[in-house]
């Protein structure tokens, strides 16, 4: 397993998925190492190799991350040379992109495609009108980009697809709608392979009397919390009791706090990030989870999250989002950055109980017809089998 993070420090969908996944390969008597960038120093194990970022100054970091990182293409060939992989399955290949793929040449690789940014610069933007998912010109004219990251970014666009069709032998998109993007633009081997939860269905139990509508996720912009302290500044005037819970952290999070705070929204509470045992009591405490995202989804851990908990889901309907939510069966999608249409579906849930309770049983069977671990692995151990080598 080769990623641009340590698990450990940056716990995010695609980390808890390189987690959960290695512990079931590992439980199949499969051994899994791990290449992982870090920017602090970690101590090393024999089955995880943590290269540690360091630069003089950031215009020398800039440099390595945009061309060529001589130390980290000399560890990672170290480690391949010393491990000697049957496959190599490569997660996100951002922060040295060019010197990942060119060390990775002669290897059987397997990539998943966690997101979009591996395809657009501009899939962060967070603006009412969206430049997400489209060029870099449109992104320029936009605003979401300068000059000086424009040239940069297509600079690394342009290599990483050139490098990412020479050196990958086959994509697993976890969302139909992402292997389209990938298709459209090129990519060969594309193999749709939804994601996966260890988390255990939850048996069926009364729903929670207080209305509570759960977040979890990061707190930045291009996630939708204003849009959605907006929709609930509506939601606290109407429903008794009404509560909002973020579960998350982020760049953003003493803004949001002002915000709340601007709009009189005494039912917020910033709960900070939660270990899975404290998450699950969260899930199992609310009416209904939202997913608000302004940037193109692709297949959030969230989602599946909340499915295994029964509760029925408020998601935008961007990107993969509307595979896993069913308009009307197991939640409601929602116009991205339409705060007051996002009030309106919450609404629908918090007033209606037998609605809830309907939807988060429909959920179930939803998580269900995605595939469970054993059938995720046993398809993933089949894209390594299938991929040859170049």
């Amino acid at each position: 397993m080769v990623n641009d993070h340590r698990p450990e420090e940056v716990l995010g969908g695609t980390e808890r998925y390189i987690l959960d996944v290695t512990a079931a390969l590992e439980e199949r008597d499969h051994e899994v190492h791990l290449f992982a960038m870090s920017d602090t120093r970690s101590e090393r194990t024999p089955v995880r190799r943590v290269f540690h970022v360091r630069a003089r100054n950031l215009m020398v970091l800039y440099l390595k991350r945009t061309f060529f990182y001589p130390a980290l293409y000399r560890a990672l060939r170290a480690c391949l040379r010393e491990v000697r992989p049957d496959v190599v399955h490569l997660h996100n290949n951002y922060r040295c992109a060019i010197t990942v793929n060119l060390a990775l040449r002669g290897q059987r690789v397997v990539q998943t495609v966690h997101d979009y940014t591996a395809l657009y610069p501009t899939a962060f933007c967070a603006q009412e009108r969206s430049c997400a998912g489209r060029s870099p010109l449109v992104a320029l004219r936009h605003g979401c980009l300068n000059w000086k990251v424009f040239l940069a970014a297509g600079w690394l666009l342009y290599n990483r697809r050139f490098l990412d069709r020479c050196i990958v032998d086959r994509f697993i998109a976890p969302s139909r709608d992402l292997a389209g993007h990938l298709e459209s633009r090129g990519y060969r081997d594309v193999h749709h392979l939804p994601n996966f939860t260890t988390v255990p269905v939850a048996p069926a139990a009364p729903l929670p009397e207080k209305p509570v509508i759960l977040y979890v996720g990061s707190l930045i912009a291009h996630k939708g919390v204003d849009v959605l302290l907006r929709a609930f500044a509506r939601i606290g005037r109407e429903v008794e009791d009404a509560a909002l819970w973020l579960v998350g952290s982020g760049p953003d999070e003493d803004r949001l706090r002002g915000l709340a705070g601007e709009l009189g929204l005494s039912g917020v509470r910033f709960l900070g990030r939660q270990d899975h045992e404290a998450l699950g009591r969260f899930y199992d405490a609310a009416r209904v989870v939202v997913i608000p995202s302004l940037w193109l989804e692709n297949a959030p851990l969230v989602a599946y999250e909340a499915m295994a908990h029964r509760r029925p889901i408020v998601a935008s309907g961007v990107g993969g989002l509307a595979e896993l939510v069913r308009d009307g069966e197991n939640g409601y999608l929602s116009a991205r950055g339409d705060a007051c249409a996002l009030g309106d579906r919450l609404l629908s849930i918090l007033r209606d109980a037998d609605l809830a309770r309907d939807m988060g049983s429909r959920a179930v069977g939803q998580l269900g017809a995605l595939g469970d671990g054993d059938r995720h692995v046993e398809a993933l151990l089949e894209t390594y089998r299938l991929s040859t080598s170049h």
